[in-house]
């Protein structure tokens, strides 16, 4: 008889154990704040420790920064590579909070974290994302500590107005030319001497550029300790009010999540405070540089202005194709290809005087004004082949047809979720995919309709009524009327002028 032995039923024993991390962050490095951080730390440390069936990875921390962008939190980076790694199992950390204040961002790593097979639990929310209903409650979470990071910034921003207009407030990072010492800005006496040289340059004569290379050829360093300072930077140096000691606040300001930092250009109110600091510049040599930085600005604006030509980027060669270029030459404004002028043995071009392009101008406009009837002749010509197109165009009433239908959906779709007949999900995909469709027959309608020819016709009449304004043959160049009419064109080596003028019409003149 087969003997029979009793199994007792066993414990079932875990092959090996989970591997823990814990991630903790503080937002600012203050003392309190790295306190917190530090028993953050020792606690984690202790719960992981104390169970027997976790093993204990590491305690992932980022102190003194942000938590509403993972990229500036190097160790919570490194914490996601590790998992990437496959060396992580489980993530513990205090609250959505801690982890992350920007719901995007927050969702978009719990669910790559769960596809490497990583959950994450939250402490004070009691929250582990292995499941589905505890990653919807995530959102919720997130959202609220969005919200938190909002009104954080809104308390800083009330508290730092308060200080700005109390003449109190400094920035995190002062102008080069000072440093901060118990919560106030003073003149750093290396810099600071590099600052007083250029003004001094600067009310000598120099410019931005030229003060640039002299700082350069001395060997100072900019405080990023590079050895190349550039205009640009000389020029706020040179137009900065710190430097004779007032304070303009709020040049800059933050945006409503998410949080980015513009310039203020009239969006925020700014604060003007006089004598908030020690100066580095005397007043007086401080506005004597203002006045002639200003002065350089309206010989700039009016050099600008001057050298603003008519024929500048609308005449080409009609030899090589590149543009013809103003040259002076003994008192004598002359325009010539501008590869000609660079090299003449590229370009079989010449030089030809203004007068002589602006008289070949004025033939034209006189022969359209009262040599010719080709302005009406152009214009009867397009409305009747706009016509003809029209009648035969059987693909622009299809496409008018069903953008009818369209909007007619669109009206519907409206008064559906109007009436809550629909969810507003359905509502938003539905007038998406209805708008794309009218978007891409616009389009197709613009071409298959005639919609050139429109165009060109639009352009006919404009440059009629600039023509018939004039009443008597014009006999000086009207650089108004030319930037007004003419689109482009091309001067020969036969000294053959050809304009393109508005609604293709174009004029070939031998000046």
């Amino acid at each position: 008889m087969a003997t029979i032995t009793r199994i007792d039923p066993q414990a079932f024993q875990q092959v090996g154990k989970r591997r823990v991390a814990a991630y903790c962050r503080v937002s600012s490095n203050s003392a309190d704040q790295l306190n917190s951080y530090a028993r953050q730390i020792r606690v984690y440390t202790d719960l992981i420790t104390s169970r027997s069936d976790w093993s204990l990875v590491e305690v992932f921390a980022d102190e003194g920064i942000t938590g509403t962008s993972a990229k500036k939190r190097p160790d919570f980076l490194r914490m996601i590579r590790m998992c990437e790694l496959k060396q992580i199992d489980l993530i513990i950390t205090k609250s959505v909070s801690r982890f992350a204040r920007n719901v995007k961002e927050a969702l978009a790593y719990v669910r790559k974290l769960k596809v490497l097979g990583v959950s994450v639990m939250f402490e004070k929310e009691g929250i582990n994302t292995q499941s589905m209903a505890d990653e919807m409650l995530l959102n919720t979470f997130s959202a609220l500590a969005q919200e938190e990071s909002m009104a954080i910034s809104q308390n800083l921003k009330l508290a730092n107005r308060k200080r700005m207009e109390d003449g109190d407030y400094i920035n995190a990072s002062v102008p080069y030319g000072f440093t901060r010492l118990e919560g106030r800005i003073i003149p750093y006496a290396p810099e600071a001497e590099t600052v007083r040289l250029i003004f001094s340059l600067y009310l000598s004569g120099c410019s931005t550029a030229s003060i640039a290379k002299e700082l350069d050829r001395r060997g100072i360093p900019t405080r990023s300790g590079l050895n190349h300072w550039k205009a640009t930077r000389i020029g706020y140096i040179l137009s900065n009010e710190k430097y004779v000691g007032d304070s303009l606040f709020q040049k800059s300001y933050t945006t409503e999540f998410p949080f980015k930092r513009k310039k203020n250009r009239g969006e925020e109110d700014m604060f003007f405070s006089e004598n908030t600091h020690d100066p580095i510049i005397s007043r007086e040599e401080y506005d004597a540089v203002q006045r002639l930085l200003d002065q350089r600005r309206e010989k700039s604006a009016r050099q600008t202005e001057i050298t603003d030509y008519p024929f500048t980027g609308k005449i080409h060669c009609a030899e090589c194709g590149a543009l013809i270029r103003r040259h002076v030459v003994r008192g004598r404004e002359r325009w010539c290809c501008a590869v000609h002028i660079e090299n003449s043995s590229k370009c079989s071009a010449h030089y030809v005087q203004t007068e002589r392009i602006e008289s070949g101008f004025i033939t034209m406009v006189n022969n359209l004004r009262f040599g010719s009837d080709v302005l009406a002749a152009t214009e009867n010509a397009l409305v009747r082949a706009i016509q003809q197109y029209r009648v035969h165009d059987e693909g622009s009433r299809e496409i008018s047809k069903e953008l009818a239908d369209l909007n007619g959906q669109l009206l519907m779709l409206e008064q559906l979720y109007g009436k809550n007949y629909i969810p507003i999900d359905v509502y938003q995909a539905k007038s998406r995919e209805i708008a794309a469709r009218v978007e891409e027959l616009k389009a197709s309608k613009s071409i298959t309709s005639g919609a050139k020819l429109d165009e060109a016709l639009k352009n006919v009449r404009q440059l009629k009524e600039y023509i018939e304004e004039i009443e008597d043959p014009i006999s000086t160049f009207d650089a108004d009327l030319f930037g007004k009419i003419v689109l482009s064109g091309s001067l020969s080596a036969s000294d053959l002028l050809t304009l393109d003028f508005i609604g293709g019409i174009r004029f070939t003149e031998h000046i």
